[in-house]
């Protein structure tokens, strides 16, 4: 599946279809997806949380994530995603989640867009119930790796999506 943009030549802006986007020529839409990799371990933020969920909790990841990554960031809304921030959450600016349900819990791997485009760096899996948060520091966490990321001092690795 292709994430398409069409180009409408009278009018110079994007029309949206069927909430897909054509992109000019034909040309995909598709961002990779990578993760931050944990300096003592090696384990990537979503490799680790992805490989407790078990097989059912897998095919709701993989099914997630390849949706997503087909979509431009105007287009990770609830129910798939949602971006963080707002009046009570100031400092989440610019965390997206990832949102679906696994084992009977709301799983939320957290992460940003690159500021060139192209990539979303998912940087903590975190967990959610009610009202409650399952690292509480998520969004210092988050960032604090983000900016890590973006200062060359953190390693990332590519996410395989089957």
């Amino acid at each position: 599946m292709c994430s398409l943009l069409l180009k409408m030549p009278e009018v110079d802006q994007i029309r949206v279809l069927n909430h897909k986007f054509v992109l000019d020529r034909g040309f995909c839409l598709r961002y990779q997806i990578f993760e931050w990799l944990d300096p003592r371990t090696g384990a990537g933020a979503w490799s680790k949380g992805y490989g407790s969920l078990g097989p059912a909790g897998e095919a709701a990841a993989d099914t997630r994530l390849l949706y997503l990554r087909d979509q431009p960031p105007e287009m990770w809304v609830v129910p798939h995603a949602k971006r963080l921030g707002g009046q009570v959450q100031r400092e989440c600016k610019d965390i997206y989640e990832i949102r679906f349900k696994a084992n009977g819990v709301q799983q939320r791997p957290l992460g940003y867009f690159s500021p060139g485009g192209g990539v979303f760096t998912i940087v903590l899996w975190a967990t959610h119930k009610g009202r409650q948060w399952f690292r509480r520091d998520f969004c210092r966490i988050a960032r604090s790796r983000w900016h890590a990321i973006q200062k060359g001092t953190a390693a990332t690795a590519e996410v395989e999506i089957d």
